[in-house]
């Protein structure tokens, strides 16, 4: 196998990880929000089988119970702290394994020490992009007061 099918081979196999692991997650989050749906939809036909009469159903609504059941939940957001240690995190592990993939390059035999070096310096590029990235956010999040529940403007 010649240097340039290693490093296209190498790749291939992470792009195709990438997407594995996004289609997973998504999955998993569209899971949970359908078993949510399913589950509110449960609680509100459940509601309005033991409440009798419209009056009934009025009369509860106006109550705080009945206005807190019915209020729509506002999307998810993670918090700027989860989002700048998740690439913090990635960049990170990064950096420590395209150092490592430059490590063991000096192991494996002269054919196989090009694509792993090219293979190595991609991903700790890839890494410190990542902690720049982390670094950024942190500041712009600083910047537009999103630490602890602050608005924007």
């Amino acid at each position: 196998m010649s240097a340039n099918e290693a490093i296209a081979l190498i790749l291939v196999i992470g792009v195709i990880g990438f997407v594995l692991v996004t289609n997973l997650r998504a999955l998993l989050d569209h899971m949970r929000k359908t078993k949510s749906e399913k589950l509110q939809s449960e609680v509100y036909n459940k509601m309005l089988d033991k409440l009798g009469s419209s009056q009934d159903v009025l009369a509860w609504l106006q109550t705080d119970a009945g206005q807190n059941l019915f209020k729509v939940a506002p999307p998810d957001r993670p918090a700027p702290y989860s989002r700048i240690l998740n690439s913090v995190q990635f960049g990170v592990v990064a950096l420590v394994l395209g150092g490592g993939i430059l490590a063991i390059r000096t192991m494996i035999g002269v054919e196989g020490q090009e694509p792993a070096a090219v293979v190595g310096t991609l991903v700790m590029a890839l890494g410190l992009g990542m902690l720049l990235a982390g670094a950024c956010s942190y500041a712009l999040s600083k910047k537009f007061q999103l630490f602890n529940g602050g608005g924007g403007k």
